[in-house]
């Protein structure tokens, strides 16, 4: 069996009723990172994130706390596809929302300074609605049936998405110097990345130099690939605009197992959805680009 982490086995999920919302915290590297109770212990330090099937630990975590590997699943990162150990645990908690006897994948420990124990994915949100109001730095995981005209202003824009070829992410239309492409939402990738097709086809060229070689980025097969950096100017989405954008470019292999890889593609990171909150409805395949108390003043309505 195959499963994504853009960053099942069986379980059940508990719904109680959600608590005061969480923090979103930076990780150090440009994730954020929300309070996790694992087994009956934390808080720890997780990813919540839309480009994640299914929840799982770090090798280093599962170590530590003791935890016996159960079968082995094949995972596809990033960067391409890895046969890793499962775990089972007992339960996973966030804001009140909880999974309880799941079965989680493994991830190889992070090449970076980043410490936090693992993700928590869509199997935890299913059921949900959850909201991330980033430039409060909050995240708030409501239970269904949620009266949605008490968490939406008027200027919510609401995008019913698509979903890709293999996994639970959302796809959504994005347009960069006019040019259409396909997006997955990732509020598990700390920036944005983009394939070489959509960059060129926006009349782009990423071996100008205004792009530059940035950092190796490392997929849950912890082999890592090259990056280049640079401006891609204003991205459309949902009736919106994020100006003086900078995406990575990157023919990821994930973008062929999403089964978008042929067309221009992107991963919708955080660096665009930073001045929003997020209203996240997976399992009805939609969500809405919200205005926030907190917004500042980088993004525009067209």
């Amino acid at each position: 069996m195959h499963r994504i982490l853009v960053t099942a086995a069986c379980c059940s999920l508990l719904s109680l009723t959600a608590l005061a919302a969480v923090p979103l915290t930076p990780g150090g590297n440009g994730h954020l990172l929300v309070p996790a109770f694992i087994d009956g212990k934390g808080p720890y330090p997780v990813i919540l994130d839309t480009g994640a099937d299914i929840s799982g630990v770090y090798a280093w975590f599962a170590k530590q706390q003791h935890l016996t590997p159960g079968p082995s699943e094949v995972i596809d990162g990033m960067t391409g596809s890895a046969n890793i150990p499962t775990y089972a645990l007992k339960r996973i908690e966030v804001d009140g929302r909880a999974l309880v006897n799941v079965t989680v994948d493994s991830y190889p420990d992070r090449h970076d300074v980043e410490r936090q124990v693992g993700v928590v994915g869509n199997d935890l949100m299913d059921g949900s609605v959850a909201v991330f109001d980033f430039p409060c730095s909050q995240v708030h995981i409501w239970p269904k049936p949620v009266d949605m005209a008490t968490l939406l202003s008027p200027k919510a824009r609401m995008l019913q998405a698509g979903v890709v070829k293999n996994g639970t992410q959302l796809t959504f239309d994005v347009t960069v110097h006019g040019v259409h492409g396909v997006a997955v939402l990732d509020t598990g990738s700390r920036d944005t990345r983009i394939n070489s097709l959509f960059v060129r086809a926006a009349g782009l060229d990423p071996a100008s130099s205004a792009f530059h070689d940035s950092e190796t980025i490392y997929g849950a097969n912890s082999k890592g690939m090259p990056s280049r950096k640079g401006p891609i100017g204003t991205v459309g989405f949902a009736g919106l605009e994020a100006s003086n954008v900078q995406a990575r470019v990157m023919d990821l292999p994930v973008f062929n197992t999403f089964g978008i890889g042929n067309g221009p593609a992107m991963i919708f990171g955080l660096d665009i959805m930073q001045g929003y909150r997020l209203v996240y409805d997976h399992d009805a395949k939609r969500f809405w680009f919200d205005e926030s108390t907190c917004t500042p003043e980088h993004v525009t309505s067209r």
